[in-house]
């Protein structure tokens, strides 16, 4: 059972952001700013890239760990895994970042 006490009706206006955030726009319709919206962009990734960046270490890291067991070379592998990793993700970050 549905109550239609609490929900407006589809033709009702939005309220206005009771702070005046500016995720809203002027007319208040609840609707996000052009600017809201690509500053959001810009974080979304710059959090994208660090993820990016983490992984690319942690993924030749397992790598080297890996080749080290089967080479019996610890640790020389994991640590040119990581050092692999590192220059790979900077390069992949300064591309992306350019």
């Amino acid at each position: 059972m549905s109550s239609d006490i609490d929900r407006p009706s589809p033709s009702s206006p939005r309220p206005a952001d009771p702070q005046g955030s500016p995720a809203f726009d002027a007319d208040g319709n609840g609707l996000p700013d052009g600017a809201w919206v690509n500053d959001q962009r810009k974080q979304a990734n710059a959090m994208g890239a660090g993820l990016q960046f983490g992984a690319v270490i942690c993924l030749f890291a397992l790598l080297g760990n890996w080749l080290d067991g089967k080479f019996d070379t610890k640790p020389w592998l994991l640590v040119a895994g990581v050092l692999l990793g590192f220059v790979g993700g900077t390069i992949s970050l300064l591309k992306k970042f350019k």
